[in-house]
C-alpha cells in the first residue's frame, strides 16, 4: 500500500507541476505582432552593432574659413597673400607645421605692414564716422531752419490777415502792406 501511495503522490506532484507549467503563459510582441508562449519572451529593444569597417569610418567636417579681416585691403600684396593663406589653410588641408611656419613668416615680415594697415583702417572708419556725424548735424540744422522759417511765415501771415482786415489804412500803410505781401509770397510760397 505504501508503494501505491508513493506512486499516487508522484503522479499528483507531476500533474500539479504540469498544470502549473501549463498555466504559465507569456504574451510577447515581435515586429508589431502579439503571440502567446510558454517560454519567456525574447529580450527586445537591444541592438548589436558590429565593429566599424573602413567604409564607415568617421570623417571630420571641413573646417570653416573665417571672414577676411577688414584691414586686408591695406596690407602689402605679400602680407595679404600670407594672411589669406593662413586663414584658409585648415580648409585646404595644410598641416599644423606648415601653418605654424607661415604664421612665423607672417609675424616676421608683416608686423609693420599690419600695424600701418590697422592705422589706415582706423582712419577710414574715423572719417566715415565724422562724415556721418556731419550729415546728421546738417540734417538737424536744416530741420531747425525749416521750423524757424515756418514760424516766421506763420507770423507774417497773421500780420497780413490783421492788416488786410483794417479798413482805415493810409496810403503809406497800403504801400507798406503791398511790399509786405510781396516779401511774404517770395519767402513763404
Amino acid at each position: 500500500m505504501k508503494i501505491i501511495q508513493c506512486i499516487a503522490l508522484t503522479v499528483s506532484v507531476v500533474s500539479i507541476s504540469a498544470s502549473v507549467g501549463a498555466q504559465t503563459r507569456y504574451t510577447c510582441n515581435s515586429n508589431g505582432n502579439t503571440y502567446q508562449s510558454t517560454k519567456p519572451c525574447p529580450i527586445s529593444g537591444l541592438v548589436y552593432y558590429g565593429p566599424v569597417t573602413n567604409q564607415q569610418r568617421y570623417e571630420a567636417p571641413m573646417p570653416k574659413v573665417g571672414q577676411a579681416p577688414a584691414h586686408l585691403k591695406y596690407l602689402s600684396p605679400r602680407c595679404a597673400s600670407l594672411n589669406d593663406a593662413i586663414r584658409t589653410g585648415p580648409a585646404r588641408g595644410l598641416k599644423y607645421d606648415t601653418l605654424n611656419q607661415m604664421r612665423s613668416d607672417y609675424n616676421q615680415e608683416c608686423s609693420e605692414s599690419e600695424s600701418e594697415a590697422n592705422d589706415q583702417l582706423s582712419q577710414e572708419r574715423g572719417e566715415k564716422k565724422q562724415q556721418l556725424s556731419e550729415t546728421k548735424n546738417a540734417q538737424k540744422l536744416d530741420k531747425e531752419r525749416a521750423s524757424i522759417r515756418e514760424q516766421q511765415c506763420g507770423e507774417s501771415k497773421r500780420i497780413l490777415i490783421t492788416k488786410r482786415a483794417r479798413k482805415d489804412l493810409t496810403e503809406g500803410e497800403k504801400s507798406e502792406l503791398q511790399r509786405f505781401e510781396e516779401n511774404y509770397r517770395s519767402r513763404c510760397s
